[in-house]
């Protein structure tokens, strides 16, 4: 570590503050203590102090430990916390843990020993919660610039955690609790819903699905939804996923088609009905057209009426939008 670590020690007993300092030392040199002997003592270094672990007793003349690791957690959620007591229990050391305490040492010197591990351990893995905290808030930001909506549900489709981006796609207000809604939302029918959380819920892959969604005003969107499994020991099964909205990406894929299948449509037709159809689509008369091409007028218009056969249209509406459809084909790289 480059910089001098920060220690609270929050304990009564001097004699006790000093072997911690002295055993700590050993393991990490020289270090910068903030020590508490009172509530006011506490209550003002958590507010105003910064450090990088507590080391607390469990029985103290003001307060107890746990107390003291609820009120660290309210205010620095990602501080390590390591109790070191004489006075403790199995059942506050199992209690201390649910409530975010790193670990658990008894405070004697068959056991002072093992107080440096456990800094070390507390703060390896604050380390890589910290980690972990900015790497989800890094990918949280770049789903919600790219629009794409996270969810964490139940198996049955009640949501546990939605991002930003996720309540924009649902159409719901920003402090809207995500238990109150649903992922069958998005779905056409429940029964859709459930069809898929039971795929998804029993699949040992994740699943893909793509919903159309039509609003009163006829207007539809289309979303693509990953959703895989989450099991792990101790825990309930969820389903975590992501919804994007891929509307865009169809309509331009399906003018892309159209305009594909527009250009072959026009490569049926001869050198020479070409030039007329472009003299056409600017809007030049018959008459204008057989100057333009040294040709009469009945040749135009036979050209025309060849173009239209072969074409399958019946104005020149229909042959203006064809042919600005065949303008927007892909062009093949050179």
């Amino acid at each position: 570590m480059n910089e001098k670590l920060s220690v609270l020690l929050v304990d009564d007993n001097p004699h006790d503050r000093g072997m911690v300092r002295r055993e700590l030392r050993k393991e990490f040199g020289e270090l910068h203590f903030l020590e508490v002997t009172s509530q006011e003592e506490l209550t003002a270094t958590l507010r105003e102090e910064s450090f990088d672990i507590v080391i607390t007793d469990y029985q103290i003349r003001w307060t107890n430990g746990l107390n003291v690791l609820r009120e660290v957690k309210q205010l620095h959620v990602n501080c390590p916390v390591v109790m070191f007591t004489a006075t403790g229990s199995e059942e506050i050391a199992v209690e201390a843990m649910k409530a975010g305490l790193d670990d658990y040492v008894i405070k004697s010197l068959n056991h002072i020993v093992r107080l440096r591990g456990a800094v070390r351990a507390a703060l390896n893995h604050a380390e890589v919660r910290n980690r972990a905290a900015i790497l989800e808030s890094r990918l949280q930001t770049l789903l919600t610039q790219l629009q794409v909506g996270a969810f964490s549900c139940s198996n049955d489709g009640k949501f546990l955690e939605i991002n930003d981006a996720m309540r924009g796609i649902l159409g719901c207000a920003s402090d809207e609790p995500a238990r109150e809604m649903t992922l069958a939302s998005l779905f056409p029918t429940q029964s859709d819903a459930k069809s898929f959380l039971h795929q998804t819920a029993t699949a040992e892959i994740p699943q893909q699905l793509e919903i159309e969604e039509v609003a009163d005003s006829g207007e539809s969107r289309i979303f693509r939804v990953n959703a895989c499994r989450i099991h792990s020991a101790g825990h309930e099964l969820r389903i975590d996923g992501l919804v994007e909205d891929v509307t865009a990406r169809h309509r331009a894929a399906v003018l892309a088609r159209e305009a594909l299948h527009a250009q072959s449509q026009i490569e049926l037709l001869s050198p020479r009905e070409k030039e007329v159809l472009g003299e056409v689509v600017a809007g030049g008369m018959n008459k204008t057209i057989a100057r333009r091409f040294d040709i009469s007028e009945k040749t135009v218009e036979r050209h025309r009426s060849n173009l239209m056969k072969k074409l399958q249209l019946r104005s020149v509406a229909e042959l203006v939008r064809l042919a600005t459809q065949a303008e927007n084909a892909p062009r093949e790289e050179s």
